[in-house]
This record gives structure tokens, C-alpha cells and sequence, in this order.
């Protein structure tokens, strides 16, 4: 059955009792609880070197990050392929044993799929550290028997022969979507395409037929209420031959493979992460890197409204940091990425969410009691 944008009213009853805010809330809480929605933290930096371009995935069944490829510098080769693993209850990071099959680890897109019981961190296309070509390479890790691979009978149609890096990516009825992407160095992709793992070997993917409206790439990608937000994202500027930050935002409904046109997120920014928090907002984690991007700003869109506030924002501003959400909680991780030189950064932060009695009241009136 379709869902609407009215679930995520749905979504904020269930939580409400559970999440003590967002961003565009007031709420009453006893003495003791954080200030709502909670507060940002510096955590163990990520060790010995800094971490850029990799797909964070917070992995529900051990409640760990583990950060997907990336690299820690710009030279040639220098790529991560061993899985980087960072456990927020113990504040520590290791190291996978298993390692990927290639160094074209960057700029992945991913999610948490089961396959047939069993949950497995899906990841999919990439580059290398100073290359000019992708993989069209779809992978899997099992992080409870730390095993990597590669599915050679499933690759994604997207990455046009290994001209293309995916754009944004997103969960919904356990089928991983992907939208758009970064034709290397020429422009920007407008497809959508979508992986179900419990097709047959050989058919898990479906180019479908929607197009964006407009060719984009390194999008903040998130599904809320059965939908999924495109807010933001990369667009090419043919003139100077170069990428630049965006406001597009729209809405894909993989119900009917349909997409529709939402309030365009207030500031542009790009390359960085969306999250859905358990109340069905979208929060969009700093990102772009067109002055006076990169930011920390963190901007909040409310489905039910159609409306833009802003949540606390994290200390140092940065673009394509590795970074997740705990969907129960709300807690989000965002490690690493590139300062406004370009340079690799190593800083963790987590912003903690609260958690107490509600009476939430929304800034667009809405009352989740009413």
C-alpha cells in the first residue's frame, strides 16, 4: 500500500515518547535531561591519520559505525581497504580483517539489506584515490563473520562503463534506491535505479523510469514516510568544467516511481549526508564545497510541513565526513571529511539526542498529541 507524507505525523506519535524534540521544537522536561533536540560532542578522533569519502553505515545489530573505503590523503593509491570500524560505546575503533577486492572504495553509496535473514552492509560503484574511472562494483559485508564481496553476477547498470560515480542513496521496503550520480569530470547523471536482494542472482537490479529533473550528484539522500528526499546535491558547471553546490530538492515515491518537486533546502551544499531522526525529519549534515561552504550548519526538513528550521550545528565544518544515524535513537556520527582547504580531517562528533517526556509542539503547529 502507498504511503504518504501524513505518516510521518504516524512517526512522530510513535517517538514522541521516546525523542524529548527536534530542531523546531519547545518542550517541558524535568531537571537532569539535555536541552532539546540534544547537543553535538567531540568523540575519539578517528586514529593516527584523517578519513575522507567514505560511506558511513551504523550497522542496528551490533550498534557500531563502520566506515565503507574512503581514504586518508589525496595521493595516488592511498585508499582504505580494510573496513574502518568505530564503536560508540566504547569510544575506540579497529579494523576489519577482511578487505575489499580493489582500491576503487571512494565515493561509494550503501545501506543495510537482509538477505534472507541475514543483514549485510550493501555498498555500491567507487573510485580510487587520484583516478579518473569507477567501478560499476556491487558489494557486500557481513559484519558479524567479517567477510567482503563482491556480487560479479549483480553489477550497477548506473556507472556506464566506468564513467560514473552514484549520487545519493536510500532504503525503503528493504530495496536499496540510487539516484543520480558524478559523470567523472563531465557532468552529472539523472537516473534511478534500484537493488532488491531478494531477486535472483544475476536481476537484483532495475533501471526504473523516472529521471530527476535535474542531472545531479553527491546528493543527501533519506527515506521518511515511505519517501525518499533528495535535498541538495552536486550540479556541473560546464563552463569553468567544475561541480557546484545546489539547492534542488525533491521528493521520489518508490511506490510509483514518481518524483516531485519539495522546498529547496535554504542554503546549497552538496557531498555530505542526509539522515532521517525517528520524529520523520530530514537532517542534512553540513556539506558543499562552494564559499562559504563547507559548513557545520545542520538544516532540518519536516515532511508534514514542507518546511526548512535548523538543528544545533557541529563544530567543524567539513564535506564527505563518514557519517550515520542510529534510526532508534537518533544519534548521529559524522567523522572525518575535508575542511574549507581541502585538507583531510580526522575529527569524530556525535550528536546525542534526548530522551525524556515530550509534549513536543512543532514551529509549523503541529501537535502529535492532537
Amino acid at each position: 500500500m502507498r504511503k504518504s507524507r501524513f505518516l510521518s505525523r504516524v512517526f512522530v506519535s510513535m517517538f514522541a515518547v521516546a525523542l524529548c524534540g527536534t530542531a523546531a521544537a519547545t518542550t517541558s522536561q524535568p531537571a537532569g535531561t539535555c536541552t532539546p533536540p540534544g547537543a553535538w560532542e567531540a568523540r575519539a578522533d578517528f586514529p593516527n591519520t584523517a578519513i575522507v569519502r567514505a560511506w558511513g553505515a551504523f550497522f542496528p545489530t551490533d550498534g557500531k559505525v563502520y566506515l565503507m573505503g574512503g581514504r586518508p590523503s589525496e595521493n595516488g593509491g592511498d585508499d582504505f581497504v580494510n573496513v574502518n570500524i568505530y564503536d560508540p560505546a566504547t569510544d575506540t575503533y579497529s579494523t576489519s580483517n577482511a578487505s575489499f577486492d580493489d582500491n576503487q572504495v571512494n565515493n561509494m553509496v550503501g545501506g543495510v539489506l537482509d538477505f534472507g535473514g541475514t543483514s549485510l552492509i550493501v555498498t555500491v560503484g567507487g573510485s580510487a584515490s587520484g583516478a579518473t574511472v569507477a567501478t560499476d562494483a556491487t558489494r557486500t559485508y557481513d559484519p558479524v563473520g567479517d567477510s567482503l564481496q563482491t556480487l560479479t553476477n549483480d553489477p550497477w547498470p548506473g556507472a556506464d562503463g566506468g564513467t560514473t560515480l552514484p549520487g545519493g542513496a536510500a532504503v525503503y521496503e528493504n530495496k536499496l534506491f540510487v539516484f543520480g550520480g558524478f559523470v567523472i569530470g563531465v557532468g552529472m547523471a539523472d537516473g534511478v535505479w534500484v537493488f532488491d536482494p531478494s531477486a535472483a542472482e544475476g536481476s537484483r537490479w532495475t533501471t526504473l523510469t523516472a529521471t530527476l529533473p535535474t542531472p545531479i550528484g553527491y546528493i543527501p539522500t533519506a527515506q521518511s514516510g515511505g519517501l525518499i528526499y533528495l535535498l541538495g546535491g552536486s550540479t556541473w558547471d560546464d563552463v569553468n568544467a567544475t561541480i557546484v553546490d545546489s539547492t534542488e530538492s525533491s521528493v521520489y515515491d518508490p511506490d510509483t516511481d514518481t518524483i516531485s518537486p519539495v522546498a529547496p533546502i535554504p542554503r546549497a551544499t552538496a557531498e555530505t549526508r542526509a539522515v532521517a531522526e525517528p520524529d520523520g525529519t530530514i537532517w542534512v549534515l553540513g556539506g558543499g564545497r562552494v564559499d562559504p561552504n563547507p559548513s557545520n550548519e545542520v538544516d532540518v526538513y519536516d515532511p508534514v510541513g514542507d518546511a526548512w528550521t535548523t538543528a544545533p550545528s557541529f563544530v567543524n565544518p567539513r564535506r564527505n565526513a563518514g557519517a550515520d544515524v542510529d534510526p532508534a535513537t537518533g544519534n548521529i556520527w559524522a567523522i572525518g571529511g575535508y575542511d574549507a582547504g581541502a585538507t583531510p580531517l580526522f575529527f569524530n562528533e556525535e550528536f546525542t539526542a534526548c530522551s525524556g517526556p515530550t509534549d513536543i509542539i512543532f514551529a509549523n503547529g503541529f501537535d502529535p498529541e492532537t
